[in-house]
């Protein structure tokens, strides 16, 4: 029973269900501890998938991304509906806390997507995504007044330059290749992602202080975020039905399906698998391994993006993606800095011992 229990919560567990009651002569038993490595592979194979479908997608139809998410929150309001119904009767948290966070998780997840509507290539969004980490510490500084070690500070210097260098290459390359309105529609863009970096970064907070107040209900919190946000997409109806004529019109492939529904159908179902392993990871492994898991994701994503949709990429860009995930790896504690500790004490005014001197404390 304990081993059935903990199954349920991997990754694979459903198509290895599926795979036993159609075959059962070949019935296949996990073996418990290679369930964190498998769910390593699919958390990789998964997430980098996600991102090159949604590129893929926005290749074939610009505008589509608002139906993209559309789905993306369908499908976990209709998961809970049938899965987890006692949300609805049941609630540890009144619904009426949920609206504001709501509101945020609607319109950050909706700019993330739709500023690849407006000429944001896929490499300029993931390099602003992993600047996440430093977004909810600049939040939390002025939302609780928290202070964080210098390791910290240094991680926000070396990706707020990484993602500003990057910006500019890109910026200079679109002034130098195109006219000066697709230049302003990537400006717009590049707002659209700045918003939703800080935007989910304050989300967080409120979250935060909303589960110190009632408990941490994190499946609930998920599917009213999801369902509340719904309503957002009433504003957006001549575009999603746009979207579904371009849908309908796309190259059939099984004999019947229009492609276009077909990478729908397979980015909603990545998009939850990439979730649903990170998640089981977070419970197995220690938050410093799933770090690297999704950074290495991320750096992947980023390599099969140039390489599969020939992004521009200067070496420019390389450097800057270099100051980025080193900012990251300083952040989530993967690479120490230092004389780290030692520095720490000077600036909290410690006297250092004789024979450990550094030349910043005699300073």
């Amino acid at each position: 029973n304990e081993y059935k229990s903990y199954l349920r919560e991997a990754p694979m567990e459903p198509l290895v269900s599926l795979w036993n009651s159609y075959f059962p002569i070949f019935a296949y038993r996990m073996d418990v501890r290679l369930l964190p490595i498998m769910a390593m592979f699919v958390a990789l194979f998964c997430c980098c998938s996600n991102v090159l479908i949604l590129e893929k997608m926005v290749s074939k139809s610009k505008d589509c991304t608002v139906l993209v998410t559309l789905a993306g929150f369908l499908f976990i309001v209709v998961k809970g509906l049938l899965f987890n119904k006692n949300y609805l009767h049941d609630n540890k948290i009144p619904v009426k806390n949920y609206i504001f966070i709501a509101l945020l998780f609607f319109s950050t997840n909706l700019s993330n997507n739709v500023a690849l509507s407006y000429d944001v290539d896929m490499p300029t969004v993931l390099i602003f995504r992993s600047g996440s980490l430093v977004a909810n510490m600049i939040v939390s500084i002025i939302a609780f007044r928290r202070s964080y070690p210098i390791s910290k500070y240094v991680s926000v210097g070396l990706v707020t330059a990484g993602v500003l260098v990057s910006t500019a290459a890109t910026a200079k390359l679109k002034t130098q290749n195109h006219p000066a309105d697709s230049l302003t529609t990537w400006i717009t863009g590049i707002c659209l992602l700045a918003y939703g970096l800080f935007g989910s970064a304050t989300m967080g907070v409120f979250q935060e202080k909303l589960f110190g107040k009632f408990g941490k209900h994190p499946g609930e919190a998920l599917f009213y975020n999801h369902l509340l946000g719904l309503l957002g997409f009433l504003f957006s109806i001549p575009n999603i039905y746009r979207t579904i004529v371009d849908f309908n019109g796309s190259d059939v492939i099984l004999g019947f399906l229009p492609a276009m529904w077909g990478w729908l159908l397979l980015n909603v179902v990545v998009q939850y698998m990439c979730v649903r392993s990170i998640y089981f990871l977070l419970s197995e492994w220690t938050s410093l391994a799933v770090t690297l898991v999704t950074t290495l994701r991320k750096f992947l994503s980023l390599l099969l993006s140039i390489l599969l949709f020939n992004n521009e990429f200067t070496i420019t860009h390389w450097i800057s993606t270099a100051f980025v995930f080193l900012g990251s790896a300083v952040f989530s504690e993967l690479v120490k800095l230092p004389y780290e500790e030692e520095l720490e004490q000077c600036l909290e005014g410690k006297k250092c011992e004789e024979e450990n001197v550094l030349p910043v404390c005699k300073k």
